[in-house]
């Protein structure tokens, strides 16, 4: 009995193991797949600051503080972002790496994964949106002298993380088949903590897979020679 008991736990763990194996496996195909670069994007986008509206125990800690209240702080920030587009030029999902000094002046990073959907779209102008989630890092505070513990962290050496999630709107100004210039209100690069962006998108490809049939759409990035 004990034999078949341990045969089984066996099978069990290598079913398992498969199951995650091609979890995975179906991600990176749909990531990564023949068509990846089909209408999908490259962005970089930049904010100088952090806006802390809400109370944080540790706000007596920001260093670059620009009011007494510390609620807007020096935090210059790098966004790299993909997107993918899943439907047409209005559904992607996307990836988002960020890396900032942040309020206590010590590095930090996020990761981030999400979707975003376009809202509307007038002649060269769209709004879109995009929420996810995000995994936070940051050089460990606990080294700060009166720094009081938050246990949402969790330590790492001499790193310590998080998860939440991040939600942007986000306005973008189309140039041309290859590239915008973007402005957006962006919620969560860091904990509770809203900012604005400045960022130019490039399209590495404006040609989708499954394009709408719209007719005339000028300013869709739909077709395979976007004419404005």
């Amino acid at each position: 009995m004990v034999i078949i008991n341990k045969q089984c736990l066996l099978v069990n763990n290598v079913m398992k193991k498969n199951k995650r194996i091609s979890f995975f496996v179906i991600i990176i195909l749909l990531a990564f797949g023949s068509d990846s670069f089909a209408q999908s994007t490259l962005q970089l986008k930049f904010t100088p600051i952090g806006i802390h509206p809400f109370n944080e125990k540790n706000s007596h800690l920001f260093e670059n503080r620009i009011d007494a209240n510390g609620i807007f702080v020096t935090e210059p920030c790098f966004i790299f972002s993909f997107e993918k587009f899943l439907r047409s030029d209005t559904f992607a999902w996307r990836g988002m790496f960020g890396f900032l000094s942040d309020a206590a002046s010590k590095p930090a990073l996020f990761l981030h994964l999400g979707v975003k959907q376009r809202l509307i779209q007038v002649w060269r102008n769209s709004l879109s949106i995009g929420i996810g989630g995000n995994l936070y890092g940051r050089e460990s505070w606990s080294t700060i002298p009166h720094y009081e513990t938050d246990l949402s962290w969790a330590a790492n050496g001499k790193w310590e993380y998080k998860v939440g999630f991040m939600a942007e709107i986000e306005y973008a100004l189309f140039l041309n088949d290859k590239n915008d210039l973007t402005l957006s209100i962006l919620y969560g690069h860091q904990p509770n903590t809203f900012t604005f962006t400045l960022g130019y998108k490039y399209w590495i490809s404006s040609i989708i897979k499954h394009p709408k049939k719209c007719g005339s759409c000028p300013f869709s990035k739909t077709s395979k020679h976007w004419n404005p």
